[in-house]
């Protein structure tokens, strides 16, 4: 009676593995997805890895769970290699198609991404660029009246002699001569 408690009858352990292989297949499809997203986004060694490793994590929580359902919290064998089978399965027929499709999958994620962008980012890149004209403008301004100014007050020094600066470089100039005198003596 104990032994009937402790072992699977083969019809459970035959229905337990063909759902293995499915899991297999669907992980997969999922490696595919992971694969198609660092290909499209990403590039580099480091990506490669990166992917991969999660992927590794990603697909082995879900054996782990998976196991936990079907064969009661038991990791057999079995449910491992046919996980593993319906995997190699999908890799090596399905999905050496999806990937050669990847190329167009991708250009349509991105396009659709960019337009999505596009609508979610245009109000701020209209605030953006009214408020870099306006800031545009101001600055021009500012530099024509800085501009005036200065040519003004170039002006003044020149036209009124009696100022301090005008004072200051005749004293300079007059000590300048002085000393030139000086030396021709």
């Amino acid at each position: 009676m104990t032994d009937y408690l402790y072992s699977l009858s083969l019809a459970k352990q035959t229905q337990s593995f063909l759902m293995s292989l499915g899991f297999g297949f669907v992980m997969g499809l999922f490696y595919d997805l992971f694969r198609i997203v660092r290909v499209s986004f990403f590039k580099g060694k480091a990506a490669v890895i990166a992917f991969d490793v999660l992927y590794c994590v990603f697909f082995c929580f879900c054996v782990y769970s998976f196991c936990l359902t079907v064969s009661e919290g038991e990791i057999r064998a079995y449910i491992l290699l046919g996980s593993a089978a319906g995997f190699c399965i999908y890799y090596f027929s399905l999905g050496v198609l999806i990937f050669k499709a990847a190329e167009r999958i991708t250009d349509f994620v991105k396009r659709i991404i960019s337009k999505i962008l596009k609508v979610i980012l245009f109000p701020f890149s209209f605030a953006f660029g009214k408020a870099a004209a306006f800031f545009k403008k101001t600055v021009k301004k500012s530099r024509k009246s800085t501009q005036k100014v200065k040519n003004k007050s170039n002006f003044l020094l020149k036209v009124n002699k009696h100022l301090l600066y005008n004072l200051f470089v005749k004293k300079q100039k007059s000590a300048g001569n002085d000393n030139n005198d000086e030396r021709n003596v």
